[in-house]
């Protein structure tokens, strides 16, 4: 029996990932330039640090904060898949910038919950705004059918690795 199959296979998750990483990166750079020009027109979301912010760890911590409605850092920890001490050091360097910020658990004083602060709302807008915009204009290039079939096969894989279905 030959290996042929199996690498052909091999090189297509390569190729994958790779294209996968590539896309990701496209969408931060695009994203930076736009974050650049907003803030040549406005001071709404400026805090001097974002050519150097991490965008994408913002927008997942961001997203996993907004349908928690300002969980713990336990929940936190739990909503982004990495140890308590991880999402503590993430949290501190979100809340140095200006887009987190810490509260007293109204019920628990040993509690701390974290939420967006008015500039983290206002970025995740925008970084929200973008993807989805950029998706849309990825997506425009397949038909209806290849949607739905790359539609089911993300939620195939998402339900694989023991994710929700949003």
């Amino acid at each position: 029996m030959s290996d042929y199959p199996q690498i052909e296979y091999d090189e297509q998750i390569d190729k994958f990932v790779l294209g996968f990483v590539q896309l990701w990166d496209k969408f931060e750079s695009t994203l930076s330039g736009e974050l650049a020009s907003m803030n040549k027109r406005t001071d709404r979301v400026q805090d001097g640090t974002h050519g150097n912010a991490n965008y994408e760890l913002f927008y997942r911590v961001g997203s996993s904060i907004s349908p928690l409605e300002n969980p713990t850092m336990g929940e936190l920890s739990n909503s982004i898949s990495v140890p308590l001490s991880t999402a503590t050091r993430i949290v501190d360097y979100l809340v140095e910038r200006g887009f987190l910020e810490r509260l007293p658990d109204t019920e628990d004083r040993r509690m701390v919950r974290v939420a967006l602060t008015a500039s983290g709302k206002e970025l995740h807008k925008i970084i929200d705004t973008h993807i989805k915009v950029r998706v849309r204009q990825i997506l425009s290039s397949l038909d209806a059918r290849e949607r739905e079939n790359l539609f089911s096969a993300m939620a195939k894989i998402l339900s694989a690795m023991g994710g929700k279905v949003p």
